[in-house]
C-alpha cells in the first residue's frame, strides 16, 4: 500500500504535469516552394500568472510528410532569445524558424511538426519550385501509408477529455479516510467547429458527433486500519449523447443538452453481510445552462431527472436519491470556484455536497523563497480542495445509511 501511495505523489509531480509553456507553431499562409530558407513562425505561450521558461535550442528537429514518404528536416531558430527562454506571465514569445534543408516530397500537401521540443501538427501546400537544367532530379522517398504525423498521445487527445471531477482529497471521521476520483469521456468523432460542417453535415453525422462514453470511478479508502483497505468503489460506465442549444436563450452564454444511460456498481457479486452486492441501471437527462456575470464571474446550473432500472439490489433507492439532482456551481473560470450537489426526495432522505476549490498558483507564497521563474505553485498546477458532504449515500454501499458530516482537504485536477 506504501508502494501505492508513492506511486499517486510520482505521479502528481511527473513531468507531464510541470509543462506549462505551450508551442503553437503556425504554416504558411499561402503555397510556398519547399526550398532551404523556408520560414515557419512558432508562439510560446504562457497562460499561467507567473513567468516560466522553456529549452529552445537552436537547431530543432522536425518530421515532414507527403504523400510519397517521410523525412526529417531540420529547422534554425533565430533571433536573440535562444537557450533557456523566460516567457512573462499571460504572454507569448514569437519565434522565427527557417528550413535548413529543402523538403524531398513533390506534394501537393505536406505536414510537419517539431520533435523536441514538441509542438502541434501543421499542413500546409507545397509548391513545386522550378528546377535548374543542370540540377539532378531529386529522389523520390519510399511510399508512406498516410500523412498524420500525430503521436499516440495527440491521436488519443483528440477523442478522451475529462468528464467529473478528478481529485485526491483527506478527511477525518473517527478514523482518518480518503475519497479520490478519476474520470474522463471518449468522444467517437473527433470534434470540429460547427461552421466547418454548416450545410454538409447529415442527421446522422450530427448525431454521431454527439455520442460518448465515459467511465468514473469514485472511491473510499479507509487509511486507518492495518492493511488499509478500499471501503467502497462505484464504477460508472457511460454512454450518452451531447448536444448544444442556441445559446442566447434566457441570455445565456452556453446551454448544452446530455442524455444517456449509466450503469453504476460497487463490483461486488455475493449477498453476505461481508460481501455486499450494490448495482443500479438509469436512464437520465441533464441540462446545463451558463450565464457570464461581472467580474469574469459565472453561474452554472446543472439539474438532472433520472428513472431507475434493475435495481433488486437496492430496490428503494429512489427514496434516499430521488428523481432529481441538483448540480451548482459559481466562480471564475481561473479563479475561486464554489459547486454544490443535492440530492434526494423530499419525502424520504438526501444529501448535500460541497466543494470549494482555488488554483495553487493564487495560494500565497513568500516572494524570497523562490525566484519568479522557479515559484512551486506555477509548476504544480491544480486546485487546492475543500469538500464537506451531509446526509445519507455517500458510497453506493451505504446508500440507505447516514453516517457523520464528513470535511476533507485535498487536491483536483480537473474541476
Amino acid at each position: 500500500m506504501r508502494s501505492f501511495v508513492l506511486a499517486l505523489v510520482c505521479l502528481a509531480f511527473s513531468p507531464a504535469l510541470l509543462a506549462r509553456i505551450d508551442l503553437l507553431l503556425v504554416p504558411p499562409a499561402e503555397a510556398v516552394a519547399g526550398e532551404a530558407g523556408l520560414r515557419f513562425t512558432l508562439y510560446l505561450n504562457n497562460p499561467t500568472s507567473f513567468t516560466d521558461e522553456i529549452l529552445l535550442p537552436r537547431v530543432i528537429a522536425a518530421i515532414c510528410s507527403s504523400g510519397e514518404g517521410r523525412q526529417r528536416v531540420q529547422l534554425e531558430a533565430t533571433g536573440p532569445e535562444l537557450g533557456l527562454v523566460q516567457v512573462p506571465a499571460r504572454t507569448r514569445k514569437t519565434i522565427e524558424l527557417r528550413l535548413k534543408q529543402p523538403l524531398a516530397g513533390p506534394g501537393p500537401f505536406v505536414a510537419l511538426r517539431l520533435e523536441a521540443p514538441a509542438s502541434n501538427m501543421i499542413m500546409f501546400e507545397l509548391r513545386p519550385s522550378e528546377p535548374s537544367p543542370d540540377s539532378p532530379a531529386k529522389s523520390r522517398l519510399a511510399p508512406a501509408p498516410d500523412l498524420d504525423l500525430a503521436t499516440d498521445i495527440e491521436g488519443v487527445s483528440r477523442h478522451i477529455s475529462a468528464y467529473d471531477p478528478i481529485y485526491f482529497a483527506i478527511g477525518w471521521r473517527g478514523r482518518f479516510n480518503a475519497r479520490f476520483q478519476f474520470s474522463f469521456k471518449y468522444r467517437f468523432l473527433e470534434d470540429r467547429p460547427d461552421e466547418d460542417l454548416l450545410g454538409r453535415e447529415s442527421p446522422l453525422h450530427r448525431f454521431a458527433r454527439g455520442l460518448h462514453l465515459a467511465y468514473t470511478q469514485t472511491s473510499l479508502w479507509d487509511l486507518s486500519s492495518v492493511s488499509k483497505p478500499f471501503y467502497d468503489t462505484s464504477y460508472k460506465p457511460t454512454i450518452f449523447l451531447l448536444h448544444r442549444a442556441p445559446a442566447h436563450l434566457l441570455g445565456t452564454r452556453e446551454i448544452t443538452v446530455q442524455y444517456g444511460a449509466q450503469h453504476e456498481s460497487n463490483g461486488k457479486a455475493g449477498g453476505s453481510p461481508l460481501n455486499l452486492s450494490r448495482s443500479l441501471n438509469t436512464l437520465y437527462i441533464t441540462p446545463t445552462v451558463r450565464w457570464e456575470m461581472a467580474g469574469d464571474h459565472f453561474l452554472e446550473v446543472r439539474p438532472r431527472a433520472i428513472a431507475y432500472f434493475n435495481t433488486e439490489d437496492n430496490r428503494d433507492i429512489a427514496r434516499y436519491r430521488g428523481h432529481i439532482e441538483l448540480t451548482v456551481r459559481i466562480g471564475r473560470d481561473r479563479g475561486w470556484q464554489l459547486a454544490t450537489h443535492a440530492r434526494g426526495n423530499p419525502r424520504g432522505h438526501g444529501s448535500l455536497e460541497f466543494d470549494f476549490t482555488l488554483p495553487v498558483e493564487h495560494l500565497p507564497w513568500p516572494s524570497w523563497l523562490s525566484a519568479p521563474s522557479t515559484d512551486p505553485r506555477a509548476a504544480l498546477g491544480g486546485y487546492l480542495q475543500v469538500q464537506y458532504f451531509n446526509g445519507y449515500g455517500e458510497s453506493l454501499l451505504d446508500y440507505n445509511v447516514r453516517r457523520r458530516d464528513q470535511l476533507r482537504f485535498g487536491f483536483m485536477l480537473v474541476r
